[in-house]
């Protein structure tokens, strides 16, 4: 019979597939498949982080067909035309870095529709998205919370009348939705929406006192779908810095001229958020962290917030030799083995795994007390939880050095 514990995280993944299923608009249209504290708790976070200005992808504008090239934006060549989308992702994001900013998609397919919010804080590093939409073959809708801080991760997912959770540190979820370097997340979805299409600068938009070149496409870029695209409309809005204020799609896709899917999405940017901190949910959860201690031969499990770990959790510990580099989802263990809690965890609380050389299951215990064991910790990773909270914690990261 299936544990609970491996129900949870059963679950959860399938919150991580919604994630990386093109959320952001990032899949290719022929694909059929379908140790830091939360910032102080907000009971309005929610509202007020999302209910910003969407002037941006509101207000009409006043079009002109006079462009000159010093205001292209990067990626546009002296032509006209956005030779490379990429560039001119990065500009926007360079752009955007140090400000609370909102990242909206919107996309219709014939196999799910969505509609996901990205607000980051001032650090970049710091962020909060939903997602909500729906998969072809079912009508329960499907709905992601994830806020992240620092090394800290929260999520929580809801659909088929229940609502789980997923506590993290330093582990992935599938890429860190803000940062540049994640698959998945908007800098990849906004290079996807400005590659599908053979933009080309037709003229400006005056909007509230600002100046905006405006890109259009009328036929799709063939490297972006396996499937022929039989028609494309595009419009993107971009300031001469570079920043991407908007992206507005449709095209359909087929063979000999038939349109056999249709596609609908939208970008949309706002620099006029409010950024409130955690949203008040990461409240139901325990906020656990991971640390080692004791000169490497102990592992610190600590309830930094939130609710109380319930007695009688159980954890699998896994240790490590050495440091494990960031971004590895699943290194490799040298030592494993398991360990529960006899009594609640309360906010403020710690209690510590120590493991003796020889690597066996048994070794491993937990102790109330600061206590030094035999076994050295290069890196541990602690997952387990109940029915509805899964942790996945790592502790003993190093950054490659192609980050550095």
């Amino acid at each position: 019979m299936e544990s609970p514990t491996r129900r949870a995280a059963l679950a959860v993944g399938v919150a991580v597939l919604l994630v990386t299923a093109g959320c952001l608009g990032g899949t290719n249209p022929s694909d059929g498949s379908t140790s830091s504290t939360p910032d102080s708790t907000d009971d309005t976070a929610e509202s007020c982080t999302y209910n910003a200005s969407t002037a941006a992808a509101t207000e009409t504008g006043t079009w002109s067909p006079n462009a000159s090239v010093d205001q292209y934006p990067q990626g546009v060549a002296g032509n006209g035309t956005l030779s490379n989308a990429s560039v001119l992702a990065n500009a926007h994001f360079d752009e955007t870095a140090n400000r609370s900013t909102g990242f909206s998609v919107d996309w219709e397919d014939p196999n799910k529709d969505f509609v996901r919010r990205i607000v980051s804080g001032p650090d970049p590093s710091t962020y909060y998205s939903t997602f909500d939409g729906t998969t072809s073959g079912s009508d329960t809708p499907k709905t992601e919370r994830l806020y992240v801080t620092g090394s800290q991760h929260y999520l929580q997912f809801t659909g088929e009348n229940e609502t789980l959770y997923q506590v993290g540190q330093n582990t992935s979820y599938h890429g860190s939705a803000w940062t540049r370097d994640d698959t998945f997340g908007p800098q990849s979805s906004l290079e996807r929406f400005l590659a599908r299409g053979n933009y080309t600068v037709n003229g400006t938009v005056e909007r509230d006192g600002r100046t905006f070149v405006q890109l259009t496409a009328t036929e799709g870029s063939p490297p972006w779908t396996r499937d022929s695209f039989v028609t494309y409309d595009g419009t993107a809005l971009v300031t001469p810095e570079g920043v991407v204020h908007e992206v507005e799609e449709s095209f359909g896709t087929g063979t000999n001229g038939t349109i056999e899917k249709r596609y609908e999405g939208s970008v949309t940017l706002d620099t006029d958020v409010e950024w409130c901190g955690s949203p008040s949910w990461t409240t139901d959860v325990s906020h656990l962290s991971l640390s080692i201690v004791e000169d490497g031969h102990a592992v610190e499990i600590r309830n930094t917030g939130g609710t109380a770990l319930p007695a009688n959790t159980t954890f699998s510990v896994a240790g490590h030799d050495e440091p494990v580099v960031k971004h590895r989802i699943h290194p490799s263990s040298d030592r494993s083995g398991t360990v529960t809690t006899d009594a609640r965890l309360e906010p403020g609380d710690i209690v510590y795994v120590t493991a003796s050389v020889d690597g066996s299951a048994a070794s491993f215990a937990l102790h109330e007390s600061p206590t030094r064991g035999e076994y050295a910790f290069g890196a541990a990773s602690v997952t387990g939880g109940n029915e509805t909270v899964h942790y996945r914690l790592l502790t003993g990261v190093t950054t490659p050095e192609w980050e550095e």
